[in-house]
């Protein structure tokens, strides 16, 4: 009813002025022809659209959410200037907040003259201007206005009737979130959610979303299995959380994070780009802040009501002790416990914090993630993404394993890891009171 009164008071406001438009407009400027995403279009008069009902007209139909080119061919039979063509859709609900209008910049037609300066002949041109579709339009008739304007003249006034139909594939990206935020200090992870819009009439499977910042070399992808939609009502769908690690040599500066769906079995692409501030980390550049983490293994397999262990060394590589808060969140997926949430230590001391991640029966199969931070005071050092396969709980020897070997392969590698951590700080701190004892005093 809104859209119809819109129409409806478009054409009072035309008709008030139609003693002007039908005088001509002006016996030197007509509109030749109009063509809407290349097909010519019947163009109708502000007293032919009201004398009829729209639906009775012939319409060119269009797709919601695609771009709209129209090409209009103008004739001119004298010197014409500053003319200006604009195309404006009408009857949309939501015109208030979206652009769905474009115009040229003035040009001027000139035509031949004779010896006594009398015009001669005709000039063409034509424009062309692009109005992009939104994707809530209903499946509807519409009314695109084409205003021709010129120095001295009386604006042109034409319209074309479009039928709007409903995209059979329509995903959109219809909000990123960021957290810490839009800034991100070096050596940490940047957390990003992603809500997906399903604007067409078929339900989309295995949707692929991706994020990724190419001027560091690193990504994240997740698989959404379905994008539901309904009658075409537009739904939504939320994507798993997508960490990205931003390296710790990261230059501070503005970059680049590019979102990438893919849809319709991978053959459509929608994207969207987006500016992220990395800042310098100064706990990585101070040697009093120096930690190091090593995980034993980073990813396990765990069947559905069974819990997986994971053990992570904290190694203090700097020159001052430190007090660490540790905590851990998985999601709906399963619950997770740590054997110590504080760990206190000296200047190369190291200890080892298990994390037991339980599954929750009913839990999907397929990979889960759970993220465990490291604080010290209020300060957040290190993000660890600890990956999580989850398998049927059918009593195999996988889930045997995971569960009696897993903490034992663990235990063994985070021993050499720390072996090497201790050589490497040994090394380090050896070389410089070997370099302190060789200068000379005087």
């Amino acid at each position: 009813m809104k859209k119809l009164l819109s129409i409806m008071a478009l054409f009072v406001i035309s008709l008030l002025t139609l003693s002007m438009v039908s005088a001509g407009v002006s016996d030197n400027l007509e509109i030749v022809d109009i063509e809407v995403n290349g097909q010519n279009a019947n163009v109708y008069t502000a007293l032919e659209v009201d004398a009829s009902n729209v639906d009775n007209l012939d319409s060119v139909a269009v797709d919601e959410g695609e771009v709209l080119e129209v090409d209009v061919e103008l004739k001119a039979s004298g010197d014409l200037e500053n003319i200006q063509v604009e195309v404006e859709l009408y009857g949309y609900e939501y015109d208030d907040y979206e652009n769905l209008e474009d115009e040229t910049q003035t040009f001027d037609m000139d035509v031949s003259e004779d010896i006594l300066g009398n015009s001669i002949g005709t000039t063409s041109r034509t424009k062309s201007l692009e109005i992009a579709l939104p994707t809530k339009l209903e499946k509807d008739r519409y009314l695109l206005k084409v205003s021709v304007d010129a120095q001295d003249i009386i604006p042109l006034v034409q319209y074309v009737v479009l039928q709007i139909e409903p995209s059979r594939h329509g995903i959109d990206i219809k909000d990123v979130a960021f957290s810490p935020g839009n800034t991100v200090k070096a050596g940490r992870s940047l957390l990003t959610t992603v809500l997906l819009e399903n604007y067409g009439d078929k339900t989309e499977k295995d949707v692929k979303v991706t994020v990724s910042m190419p001027e560091l070399g690193v990504s994240a992808t997740e698989y959404v299995d379905v994008v539901s939609t309904d009658n075409h009502n537009i739904e939504y769908e939320d994507v798993p959380e997508m960490f990205l690690p931003i390296p710790a040599t990261a230059a501070e500066g503005e970059y680049s994070v590019v979102v990438t769906v893919k849809y319709d079995d991978l053959r459509e692409t929608v994207s969207e780009t987006y500016t992220i501030l990395v800042m310098d980390n100064a706990l990585l550049n101070d040697n009093c802040e120096k930690l190091v983490l090593a995980l034993g293994p980073e990813t396990q397999t765990i069947a559905t009501g069974k819990t997986g262990t994971y053990a992570i060394a904290l190694t203090n590589a700097g020159t001052c002790s430190k007090a660490y808060n540790l905590e851990i969140v998985t999601g709906y997926w399963g619950t997770a416990t740590l054997s110590e949430s504080l760990v206190v230590l000296e200047p190369g001391q190291n200890q080892v914090v298990y994390a037991d991640v339980t599954v929750n029966a009913g839990t999907d199969a397929g990979q889960h993630v759970a993220s465990l931070v490291v604080k010290s005071g209020n300060d957040l050092l290190e993000t660890v993404v600890l990956k999580t396969n989850v398998v049927d709980n059918g009593g195999s020897a996988v889930d045997n394993f995971s569960l009696r070997n897993g903490l034992e392969i663990a235990l063994i590698v985070l021993v050499v890891l720390l072996v090497i951590i201790g050589l490497i700080i040994g090394f380090s701190r050896l070389r410089k009171d070997d370099d302190s004892e060789e200068q000379t005093y005087y």
